[in-house]
């Protein structure tokens, strides 16, 4: 067994042996070999048969080189899943998007079209549909790569083959599953340049592979990450500022700040701009495609060429699973509250305000804008020598509160310290369309940031039956937050009971 990658983080391994069966096609039939995938130190291609341990599956190799050639671009700069709002994997989603009940048949076809093109995009199952092979999710996450796979809808079972590894997911530098998938598919294709049914094949394969290292694809990698309706809204932007000159390409290419050279390589990294689309609700209005275009390119210098807040800046992807994330948002608002010198039982008001005080004291520029999109509350930037950025959505669905404002300021203030990519930038237009394990964070991080338990306590009675809705008001004038965010808050921290935190919701 060839094995390209490291088995304790990402390796592909192969070994060429003859199809026991007859017919099919040629190139493929010589192509048969054993594969082996390992993801986190687990061989996701270990199963069983008829009682007997295997450590591979045996396929035709070529369909899964020509897949990974064929899908390189979107399979390694799509993140965006076809429905916004979920925080799991993109293997997860596959099975939990049909859990919901749908109203009308159209909609629920709409979805069925969009998982199945999405799969064949990312799931390496759709390379070889006839047989057991692990249902591989790749797609970009920021600077890295999201690997998952999920057992609860594997592809047809040839002579009773099963699968043993659960469900997981990994997150690894997307420069280093690109080298494993590039290095393995050469290795695959250069054995088989001397077979005699699958030369040609071969080295069509080997020519395109060069050609993904050594060719020019920033722009349509950075339209993949930016989303594909991005050519659509470019072409209402230009018909509506009436610009004639230069082609839609140009105009793309301009939007996403990717006129410049960059070194050719097998993965582009991403623009601020990018980010940003990539986050946005993909039918973007004319207006709001402007005002993020603006937010992106108009960001002024800092000072020194450093923000004040690169020295607390931390590249800290989120951890997978709802309470996990949470909890990081939870232990990351703590540390901060903690390197700021801010007393743990101590409001952020007064000498301590978020906006007037520590979001300057932190070389954070807030600006107003008002978007078309209501769904977005605000908006994070950070770009390379320039000074970091949070705007807020005068027409919000809750920034437009100045307790919803509060929360938007501090949910914004955490992308800006962690969800950094490997360039130190940052891009994310909070709504239900971002990458929802940042918006779990984030949102941790507001609540706690703003509220943390000593300062919860120094407002409340201890005893829970001792609460009144007067009380309950005046801790949401101190701390600042409104009533749904105080409620959660004393529900995730075990205060509350979920029917208690209802009651008192509704009191409020």
């Amino acid at each position: 067994m060839k094995m390209i990658g490291d088995e304790s983080s990402f390796a592909l391994g192969f070994e060429l042996r003859a199809d026991p069966d007859e017919g099919g096609d040629p190139a493929e039939r010589a192509s048969w070999g054993a594969l082996q995938v390992w993801v986190a130190g687990r061989n996701l291609t270990a199963g069983r048969a008829d009682g007997v341990a295997l450590d591979a599956a045996e396929v035709p190799l070529l369909p899964v080189v020509r897949w990974l050639v064929e899908r390189w671009d979107p399979l390694l700069h799509e993140e965006r899943l076809p429905r916004p709002s979920y925080a799991g994997t993109a293997a997860s989603w596959r099975m939990d998007c049909l859990d919901a009940l749908f109203g009308r048949e159209d909609d629920l076809d709409r979805l069925l079209e969009e998982r199945h093109a999405w799969w064949h995009r990312h799931g390496l199952g759709s390379a070889l549909p006839e047989f057991r092979v692990p249902d591989l999710h790749i797609r970009r996450a920021g600077s890295e790569a999201e690997l998952s796979w999920d057992d609860r809808e594997w592809r047809t079972v040839p002579r009773g083959v099963r699968l043993v590894e659960s469900p997981g997911a990994a997150l690894l530098p997307v420069e280093q599953v690109a080298r494993v998938l590039f290095d393995w598919s050469t290795a695959v294709v250069g054995e088989l340049g001397d077979a005699p049914h699958a030369c040609l094949a071969a080295r069509d394969l080997e020519q395109r592979l060069v050609s993904l290292e050594r060719g020019h694809r920033r722009l349509p990698r950075l339209k993949w990450a930016a989303g594909q309706a991005l050519d659509q809204a470019a072409g209402q932007l230009r018909q509506l500022l009436g610009v004639t000159s230069g082609t839609l390409e140009e105009t793309v290419e301009s939007l996403l700040g990717a006129h410049g050279a960059e070194r050719p390589g097998l993965v582009a990294h991403l623009t601020v701009p990018a980010l940003l689309f990539r986050s946005a609700n993909p039918r973007l209005t004319t207006a709001d495609l402007e005002a993020l275009m603006r937010l992106a390119i108009a960001v002024p210098e800092a000072p020194d060429g450093r923000n004040a807040l690169a020295n607390l800046q931390e590249h800290r992807p989120p951890p997978f699973g709802a309470m996990a994330i949470t909890e990081d948002g939870y232990e990351r608002a703590l540390e901060l509250r903690h390197a700021l010198g801010i007393e743990p039982h101590r409001p952020l008001t007064g000498d301590t305000d978020l906006e007037r005080i520590l979001m300057p004291r932190l070389g954070v520029r807030v600006v107003d804008v008002r978007l078309d999109d209501s769904h977005v509350d605000g908006i994070a930037v950070v770009s390379s020598g320039r000074v970091p950025l949070v705007a807020v959505n005068l027409s919000g669905r809750f920034s437009r509160t100045p307790w919803g404002r509060r929360m938007t300021l501090a949910h914004e203030l955490c992308h800006l310290l962690y969800d950094l990519d490997s360039n130190g930038m940052v891009g994310v237009v909070s709504n239900p369309w971002a990458p929802q394990v940042l918006e779990r964070r984030a949102n941790a991080f507001a609540a706690m940031f703003l509220m943390p338990p000593d300062a919860v306590r120094a407002l409340l009675p201890v005893e829970a039956r001792d609460w009144t809705t007067d009380v309950l008001q005046a801790a949401m004038r101190t701390l600042g937050v409104g009533k749904s965010a105080l409620t959660w808050h004393l529900y995730n921290l075990g205060l509350v009971s979920a029917s208690e935190r209802e009651a008192w919701l509704d009191e409020l």
